[in-house]
């Protein structure tokens, strides 16, 4: 196992009454690819949120246990949950730029951190586009409105528009929801390209392209983690039955 860049302890999520995450334990180990698997309404989402203090920006929310960056508590009374969420990005489910052009969207998170200076901004737009493999095909029309990008190059886009801000850990909310098979095949091949440089933690309903990208995969059922280890082994030989059934298409 490599090092840890995320650990988890004995984390919990409620909304309200509800609780979508049990006990959660786990390690995310850096320099890597984590895929977070499990049927609709398994907690996936409210894991991620959970990484990088997002789930607070919904109403009736309480968080329980620990989330440890690079061994700090990122809960902790003193931290300073803008930072927290610039060294964690999350890029949602659905991926909404804002009203702005394609420059603007890249550029907005540099700037609201103090960047201001023309040649810096161009500079970060150019490599945060070529990162998301969508520079070749926005190069000149980055003053155009990003609402008129095709779904795919959005999705591109909003990965873009978070690596901007230089982050160290990219979550990643089911990358390539609702897109067609030659979009979803550049968005993986990002992701490939990406998990070079970021640890990177990505939910997906997709057995298929959780072995693809992922080296380590992550099973949650019903708020509770199941089983994790390298996705290779947990494939092959799933220590759990209710892993081995979901993998298999014998549940969903």
């Amino acid at each position: 196992m490599r090092d840890s860049k995320l650990v988890v302890r004995n984390l919990s999520v409620y909304y309200g009454d509800f609780q979508a995450l049990r006990s959660i334990n786990l390690s995310i180990p850096l320099g890597a690819a984590t895929a977070v698997i499990g049927s609709s309404g398994a907690g996936k989402s409210s894991l991620l949120r959970a990484l990088c203090r997002m789930n607070e920006l919904w109403d009736n929310v309480r968080t329980e246990g620990q989330v440890l960056l690079d061994g700090q508590e990122i809960y902790g009374p003193d931290v300073d949950v803008t930072e927290v969420r610039r060294r964690v990005s999350l890029i949602a489910r659905h991926p909404y730029p804002f009203p702005k052009s394609i420059f603007d969207n890249v550029a907005y998170g540099p700037r609201l951190h103090g960047i201001k200076d023309k040649r810096k901004l161009d500079e970060i737009v150019k490599r945060s586009l070529k990162q998301a493999g969508l520079w070749n095909e926005v190069k000149d029309r980055l003053q155009e409105s990003a609402l008129n990008l095709s779904p795919g190059e959005k999705a591109r886009l909003c990965i873009a528009r978070s690596i901007a801000v230089e982050p160290e850990v990219l979550l990643i909310d089911d990358p390539t929801y609702h897109l067609d098979p030659v979009s979803a095949a550049k968005v993986e091949d990002v992701i490939l390209e990406l998990k070079q440089k970021y640890t990177l933690v990505f939910a997906t309903n997709s057995m298929q392209q959780a072995g693809r990208v992922s080296d380590y995969v992550a099973f949650l059922s019903e708020g509770a983690l199941v089983e994790f280890g390298p996705t290779s082994e947990v494939f092959a030989r799933p220590k759990d039955r209710r892993t081995e059934d979901y993998i298999t298409g014998r549940f969903s």
